[in-house]
């Protein structure tokens, strides 16, 4: 990362050290850059917990169709996929201790989307991109440097994906201090995992601004593991993470979501875009009391740093809390 770029986080992790606290907002969404090249690395996300002691369990499914293609240099890229993403994410908290675990599923594959999604850019008069120059629902994804195949796929798969552990302290101001670890549940065979240990350390906090709007913030960094099989060690040593957004409850029923998604650079000494630094934003709108002692989430996230995360993606989530 630049020296401003540091400066950034780090007056971030001071504004959430010192904001006031107050009520807790809906707290954000657990999202992430979906490239599936980099889906095996371990991110820091945020997450809900029950306001008492007790679980809370979300269930989220993140539908991603990514049609990119990039060169530079001495690199080429090329992800023509369509990609699920099941996770079942477990919370716990007890008093100010919090505990989470998340075990997510992966599946690539060709999709049936790609009709769909070129004709709505031609009836809204976008631009198709690359999209016209590859057949459609067809899996195609690859990534070359100095001439060899960093990584290949070009047919379907899914699999356990890498399960994450995580124990976290709430402080008395409301902020809370998270330690994580993911395991190598999944495996580079289906391209569901990194075969490596990741860590990753971060805080989050959320506060009330008023009766309506809620706000809430995320800053880590990750220490990605070395898979002997995954990019010949490519990624870089660490990554930091932000994550920022704001709640708008319209009325008890319906609530409003907007999020930023930031990572930093993850590939060592690449040039793409898709490895760089990533910004993507999310808009989602919650219903808290479409059953009872659960809430459901519909959500898009839509890359503002064009390039730097899948150009579409789509989810929804379904929270339930048990005291």
């Amino acid at each position: 990362m630049t020296r401003t770029e540091y400066g950034a986080l780090l007056c971030g992790m001071a504004l959430l050290g010192f904001a006031q606290s107050g009520g807790a907002s809906g707290g954000g969404f657990a999202t992430r850059d979906l490239n599936p090249i980099l889906q095996p690395i371990y991110l820091p996300t945020l997450a809900t917990f029950n306001d008492r002691n007790g679980w809370q369990i979300d269930q989220s499914l993140y539908i991603t169709n990514t049609m990119q293609e990039e060169s530079k240099g001495n690199e080429s890229l090329l992800i023509d996929v369509e990609n699920y993403r099941y996770e079942l994410a477990l919370r716990f908290r007890h008093e100010q201790w919090l505990a989470r675990v998340d075990v997510p599923m992966i599946s690539n594959s060709g999709g049936e989307l790609d009709g769909l999604i070129e004709d709505w850019h031609d009836f809204f008069g976008f631009s198709n991109g690359d999209r016209s120059d590859h057949p459609q629902d067809q899996i195609n994804i690859g990534y070359g440097r100095d001439g060899a195949v960093e990584y290949r796929q070009d047919s379907s798969s899914s699999g356990l994906a890498d399960i994450s552990l995580a124990i976290g302290y709430q402080a008395q101001n409301g902020t809370a201090w998270f330690a994580g670890i993911e395991l190598p549940t999944g495996s580079t065979d289906d391209f569901s995992g990194n075969e490596a240990i990741d860590v990753a350390l971060w805080l989050s906090r959320q506060w009330q601004l008023d009766e309506e709007v809620g706000s809430f913030a995320l800053l880590g960094v990750s220490f990605p593991g070395d898979g002997d099989d995954y990019l010949e060690s490519l990624v870089v040593n660490e990554i930091w993470v932000a994550q920022l957004g704001m709640d708008y409850l319209i009325n008890p029923s319906v609530i409003v979501t907007a999020q930023l998604d930031m990572h930093s650079r993850t590939i060592e000494d690449s040039d793409l875009t898709a490895f760089g630094n990533s910004l993507q934003l999310l808009l989602g709108v919650g219903f808290p009391e479409l059953f009872p002692y659960h809430r459901l989430d519909l959500f898009f996230t839509e890359d503002i740093l064009v390039g730097s995360a899948p150009d579409f993606s789509f989810g929804i989530r379904l929270s339930g809390r048990y005291d």
